[in-house]
């Protein structure tokens, strides 16, 4: 198993829930501001992140279960 891509993607994905633990905190602070442009913007940020870690997991699966698939 390459363990160091695992390893890898891992610190990818920490690195996209803190960018999306951010991003929530700030999309709250422009609501309760009533920015809703701001907003949105935002959310569309969070969304793209949202998506880029569900891309991780899923790459993260597919090492484990090819590796898994070889036993």
């Amino acid at each position: 198993m390459d363990f160091n891509k695992l390893e890898k993607l891992g610190d990818e994905l920490r690195e996209a829930g803190h960018k999306r633990r951010q991003l929530v905190e700030q999309i709250y602070d422009e609501v309760k501001q009533g920015d809703p442009q701001a907003s949105q913007e935002l959310y569309q940020e969070l969304k793209d992140v949202s998506d880029q870690a569900i891309d991780i997991i899923e790459r993260q699966k597919e090492i484990v279960d090819n590796e898994l698939g070889k036993m």
